[in-house]
């Protein structure tokens, strides 16, 4: 009975709608609405909103992607790389550094309290 055809697809229909109930209202000139209306037409969009979806999609994914990802070119990756493979000494401000981190992370109460919660286990 719950794993019927027409409870699955009704099912699946309910999650799709579920899924679409944020709303974005804007405020647009009118000539960039008429440029996405042209557009929508021109590369087959089911209607305007599903054109402006798939435009958001593209461009946030793009703008995600530029922000977070690295790329090197080959030479600039094996330096990298090498860089990775052969650190350098520690110098005194680096130590500096690594002893002051320490020196905050056990003053603070929450490494304490976590110290003592794995104590008792």
């Amino acid at each position: 009975m719950g794993n019927s055809p027409n409870s699955m697809r009704n099912s699946a229909v309910n999650n799709t709608m579920q899924q679409k109930i944020a709303r974005l209202d804007l405020r647009l000139d009118p000539d960039i609405k008429n440029l996405a209306v042209r557009a929508s037409a021109l590369v087959g969009s089911k209607n305007l909103s599903d054109f402006v979806v798939q435009a958001i999609r593209e461009k946030a994914s793009r703008a995600i992607e530029e922000a977070e990802v690295v790329r090197l070119n080959s030479e600039a990756f094996a330096a990298f790389k090498a860089t990775c493979e052969s650190p350098e000494t520690v110098n005194e401000a680096l130590s500096a550094a690594m002893h002051r981190r320490h020196k905050r992370k056990l003053d603070s109460a929450f490494y304490r309290r976590a110290e003592q919660e794995a104590s008792r286990s």
